[in-house]
């Protein structure tokens, strides 16, 4: 049995007057200190209103919690009475702590009057009671990576069985399991002899089963509604969704039909889902919810404390078509062969929520991928409109705008910590000394992008030389412009083979491929991604794409912006969300303007989801000019709003934000004044330049 040495979600230690909170999965240990040694003893989690792994409870009459920390008041039912960034005071009642630090806390204090000090300029945040009384500590894991590992045999009933707990990671099945932070990380799979489901996991008791037929393919097609739904499921020969109730939704049983009627029922369900969450653990006013709610046939926050057979039944009534213009579209949607191999990523598909669909043979050539997937940053290649859209992967070679999944893309980021963004490293192996010193000049015009901490562009490198950039794991982006042949690297004295490196680079950049099996063997070598392009990179646009990685954008996000052009013969090798700087922004804003006037600009404004910042989020803008109230992250692109120069600086200068103008990608460092933007503007009017930009995948408009 393989449990991955688990000892527990959540653990409390004590030292002196300090209780240490160990968050068991994800190896971090979070402080509180009280005014007295705490004598901790166990405690219902249900004290508290929202999910907790394990509770004690202690007497003590103050707390003292890191400044680094967010810290929220919440009375007893859980409504918000105050972000503590200042001191104040509070009348006597029963109050809840909401912590965020390195794992998710919560203190209920009960029947006291309290001071607290707030955050601002202090090293702790200190709440001081008018008496002693009974604290319970509660903590949740913040979960962010696999509790156990699944071992399941070449059977695809024993592989329905492990997808049948891999909603275990899920907190709670209210509609607030829509909040990403809710949707802990399903466990591995792994192939092995025999079905081996360790202690810890089990099925969710929501009263819901899927039946699947025993293929692969359809295992396959129902597992990311499964896992969401926390469904239990079972083979048989006519697939449906059994609800607790005794109805039965049937599901078709053409795989194409079957897998577009699942991902109709998830995009639906879990809309819906955020719509009856409005007035739970985090109120909001919503956009999509002034669009959609007077169209239902129910009124959504009074089904939050309904049954999940309840909610699904209210929820069937609805018509997809009414609900699908307000969803994000799916960062990623995956194709997987329907071969055992594939089931290995399913749980990280899962954890995104990405569609699954199957296609290609199960009898695959060596060099053809187990999986790939697309994303609404991606401008795939355009097919018969007569033929299926979804790519396969039998297509020799990958089809461009699409990205090569790996169970190491996903496995490697759970090993290696990214880094910040102002410190990231990047190194440019460049064929000509002629050509390295147009790629020095373009970082450096007008000024290195500030997101980026070092940078080495290296003309006409030895073998060696070449081998120690590509295996160099402190490299974040790794740039080669080197010539090919043979699949192997030609170097100035020799060649390299990628497949023999044993290590590489956050992210490796090639040019002049149209193969991704390079950027496939720097990502079996521990990379996190690989960016693969059939033509040679203008020095400009290399500027444009590093600048962006180093800002924090998803791959797929930064491909889509940098300029690549209209038809970028670019492919992508792990999830297309997947980023290589960590920032404190969690949703990147990405907006295109074009200029009406030199004063006057159209913007068109959007957001981008990453493997950080899941499907679910919400967000409400920083930029008070868009949307005044909050939506759902991951809209691709949404139009209609006008902006004055004065505006367009404000919005570049916001450190979540993203800005095409007139085609031309906007770094911080690019524009100083408004009269950096007017001229940029009146060169692009007297251009009369009327080409379409690149534009983003309108399906979630």
């Amino acid at each position: 049995m393989t449990d991955d040495e688990v000892d527990g979600r959540v653990g409390f230690e004590t030292e002196g007057r300090t209780l240490h909170i160990r968050d068991g999965l994800e190896g971090e240990t979070f402080p509180l200190r009280f005014d007295r040694e705490p004598q901790p003893r166990p405690a219902l989690p249900e004290l508290f209103p929202v999910p907790v792994d394990r509770a004690v409870s202690f007497e003590a009459e103050s707390v003292s919690i890191p400044a680094y920390s967010s810290v929220i008041l919440r009375d007893a039912d859980g409504e918000l009475i105050a972000q503590l960034d200042d001191a104040m005071d509070f009348p006597r009642a029963t109050y809840i702590l909401d912590i965020t630090g390195v794992t998710k806390a919560f203190v209920r204090i009960p029947d006291v009057s309290i001071s607290a000090t707030g955050a601002t300029e202090l090293e702790s945040i200190e709440l001081t009671f008018d008496s002693p009384t009974t604290v319970t500590v509660g903590a949740r894991s913040l979960h962010t990576r696999p509790e156990a590992t699944i071992t399941v045999p070449d059977d695809p009933t024993a592989l329905a069985e492990a997808v049948s707990v891999l909603g275990s990671s899920i907190k709670e099945f209210s509609p607030e399991r829509s909040w990403p932070t809710l949707r802990g990380y399903p466990p591995r799979i792994r192939l092995g002899d025999e079905l081996d489901i360790p202690s810890p996991l089990v099925e969710p008791d929501t009263g819901i089963e899927m039946v699947v037929r025993p293929t692969y393919a359809d295992v396959y097609r129902l597992s990311t509604l499964a896992y969401y739904l926390g469904a239990r499921v079972v083979v048989g020969d006519a697939p449906a969704v059994r609800l607790e109730n005794g109805y039965v939704e049937p599901l078709p049983t053409d795989g194409v039909a079957l897998e577009e009627r699942v991902e109709e029922l998830l995009r639906t369900w879990f809309f819906l889902d955020t719509l009856a969450r409005t007035e739970g653990y985090v109120k909001s006013d919503r956009y999509e919810y002034e669009q959609v709610g007077s169209e239902l046939p129910f009124y959504p926050p009074s089904l939050a404390d309904r049954s999940m057979s309840e909610r699904l039944m209210e929820y069937l009534e609805v018509d997809p078509e009414t609900v699908a213009p307000y969803v994000p579209a799916w960062p990623t949607e995956a194709v997987l062969r329907p071969v055992p191999e594939s089931a290995e990523l399913l749980p990280h598909l899962a954890h995104v929520l990405a569609p699954v669909r199957t296609r290609g043979s199960r009898d695959p050539t060596a060099d053809t991928p187990v999986a790939l997937a697309t994303s609404p940053w991606m401008n795939r290649e355009e097919r018969d409109a007569e033929l299926d859209m979804t790519p396969s992967p039998d297509d020799v070679p990958s089809p461009s705008g699409t990205a090569v999944l790996t169970p190491s893309s996903y496995e490697n980021r759970l090993n290696r910590t990214m880094t910040a963004r102002g410190d990231i490293r990047v190194v440019s192996l460049i064929d000509s000394a002629e050509r390295a010193e147009r790629f020095r000049h373009a970082l450096c015009d007008p000024e290195v992008p500030g997101a980026i901490g070092s940078w080495e562009v290296i003309a006409g490198p030895d073998a060696d030389t070449v081998a120690s950039v590509l295996s160099d794991s402190d490299i974040d982006i790794a740039y080669c412009g080197l010539p090919t042949q043979d699949g192997r690297i030609v170097a100035a004295n020799g060649t390299v083979s990628v497949g023999d490196l044993g290590s590489a680079p956050a992210l490796a950049v090639f040019e002049g491929l149209g193969d991704p099996a390079f950027g496939v063997s720097m990502v079996e070598s521990g990379g996190l991604s690989s960016i693969v392009t059939e033509d040679a990179l203008d020095p400009d646009v290399f500027r444009s794409l590093t600048g962006l990685l180093s800002f924090g954008v998803s791959t797929a996000a930064s491909v889509s912006s940098c300029g690549i052009g209209a038809a970028p013969r670019v492919r992508i090798v792990g999830d297309p969300g997947a980023e290589i700087a960590s920032h404190s922004y969690l949703i990147m804003q990405i907006s295109r303007a074009w200029s009406e006037s030199p004063t006057c600009h159209r913007i068109e404004h959007g957001s981008s989801l990453s493997l950080s910042a899941r499907i679910g989020i919400e967000q409400k803008q920083l930029f008070e000019s868009f949307q005044p109230k909050a939506e759902l992250s991951g809209k691709v692109s949404r139009g209609g709003s006008t902006l004055d120069t004065s505006e367009l600086l404000k919005l570049l200068e916001q450190g979540d934000a993203v800005v095409r103008l007139n085609g031309r990608l906007l770094l911080p460092e690019d524009v100083e004044e408004e009269a950096d933007i007017e001229r940029m503007a009146r060169q692009h009017l007297s251009e009369g330049d009327e080409s379409p930009e690149y534009t983003l995948d309108r399906r979630s408009e």
